[in-house]
């Protein structure tokens, strides 16, 4: 995918650059300096890698008497997954010509992504130690399992300097700076089991819940045409990369749960920690119509 977008990029921009070669002089000097404000659309691929840790420290009651205290442990398998979608995009900057066929400034600009990567039969081995009301210790095995684990990307912002060398009506130019991502982790349906006494127990009972939102800090750097219609409309297009490091976001929960094996009958309650730790990249195909307004 990678590849394509970038083939499809260089291609663009060779087409857009023989095209500005052809006109007429007459087309000349018709771009203004000054800010502008814009809409558009794009396409986006989106890499997500994912690592998820899980803790349960629980209590055991049996109806035989038994009782005991346990805390496990452990991560799962990293997660990647690779989705596509297309979004709206607004864009808002600032432009101005330097020696004529110079030109630089800054450009915001916000996307709506709305995109969710399923990472489906999350296992997550769990390994710690029991307690029992007669203070005997022991191993404790255990695992979590989830139907689904999910990752939203909401939104995507990034501010990028940019320079570009102009041609009569049109400029190609390359941007450099910051990006924003908001993410969320959501997991549906999760088990947590113990190794108790021979028998493998039910300890949460079934479990969904949603992280906190996180905001993730990146950086972004994009390759653009921008070519004018008119003296103060114009149209841009353009080639993103952007990638964050990793960033965690975490959850605590309280469980409770009773079940039945053979003769036995378990009551466990407890909590459930999890630290799910996410990084991103994103690299997008843009086209927007543009408003400049003279300075």
């Amino acid at each position: 995918m990678k590849k394509w977008m970038l083939v499809v990029s260089a291609g663009f921009l060779c087409s857009t650059t023989c095209f500005a070669g052809s006109m007429s002089s007459t087309e000349s000097n018709i771009m203004h300096d000054g800010f502008f404000l814009g809409i558009g659309t794009n396409y986006n691929s989106i890499n997500i890698t994912q690592n998820s840790w899980g803790q349960g420290i629980s209590n055991i009651q049996t109806n035989t008497g038994a009782n005991s205290n346990g805390i496990a442990q452990g991560t799962g398998a990293p997660f990647h997954n690779t989705t596509s979608t297309f979004a709206p995009e607004i864009q808002a900057g600032y432009f101005k010509h330097l020696a004529d066929t110079q030109v630089y400034g800054l450009k915001f600009s916000y996307q709506d992504l709305g995109s969710t990567a399923t990472n489906p039969n999350l296992y997550i081995p769990q390994l710690g130690q029991m307690t029992s009301n007669t203070g005997a210790t022991s191993s404790l095995f255990g695992y979590v399992n989830a139907d689904s684990v999910q990752v939203n990307t909401n939104h995507e912002l990034t501010l990028l300097a940019f320079i570009g060398h102009a041609f009569e009506n049109k400029y190609i130019y390359l941007g450099a700076g910051p990006s924003l991502f908001n993410l969320q982790s959501k997991n549906y349906y999760s088990i947590g089991y113990a190794e108790y006494n021979g028998a493998t127990v039910d300890v949460t009972g079934l479990v969904s819940y949603t992280s906190p939102s996180i905001w993730a800090w990146g950086g972004a750097v994009q390759l653009g045409v921008t070519y004018f219609i008119s003296p103060t409309w114009f149209i841009d297009t353009s080639y993103t990369y952007a990638i964050t490091g990793n960033n965690t976001t975490a959850h605590q929960q309280a469980f409770s749960n009773s079940s039945t094996l053979g003769d036995v009958n378990y009551t466990t309650s407890g909590t459930l920690f999890t630290r799910d730790t996410l990084k991103i990249s994103t690299q997008a195909l843009t086209v927007a119509i543009n408003k400049v307004f003279d300075i």
